[in-house]
């Protein structure tokens, strides 16, 4: 994972220097705001309960370095099972901005894959730059 914005420009800048001229990079990516509402920026929540296993989703978000410390745990009678992972998230006009630093626009933006339209509403969103 790319956990700072420099690391994130990078990988833009990579992209671009490998991009053909009728060629697109496409970005999938959450719309963070939900983690705005977090009370003390965490939360857990049930991802599934079933008789012999609970699965949790638990995660701490950093404002400031929009971090996102997210782990994965299955209790089951067969024990505890930690799924970690840190994740840095994006606003999309910063992915826009990365994409001009990089020398690439932006040329649609949909809110999934099924070209849905990207909307205040919208929980994903899919990017495509070009040259």
């Amino acid at each position: 994972n790319l956990l700072t914005q420099d690391e994130q420009v990078r990988c833009f800048e990579n992209v671009a220097d490998h991009l053909t001229d009728d060629g697109s990079f496409l970005i999938e990516a959450s719309v963070p705001s939900r983690f705005y509402c977090l009370q003390n920026d965490q939360y857990v929540e049930a991802e599934a309960i079933e008789i012999d296993e609970v699965r949790l989703d638990v995660a701490q978000h950093d404002p400031v370095t929009q971090l996102l410390h997210e782990n994965h745990v299955s209790i089951s009678t067969e024990g505890v099972r930690l799924n970690p992972i840190v994740t840095r998230y994006i606003w999309p006009s910063e992915l826009d901005l990365m994409a001009r630093i990089a020398g690439l626009r932006l040329k649609e933006r949909w809110g999934g894959w099924s070209r849905e339209p990207y909307n205040s509403t919208t929980d994903k969103l899919v990017s495509v730059y070009g040259r």
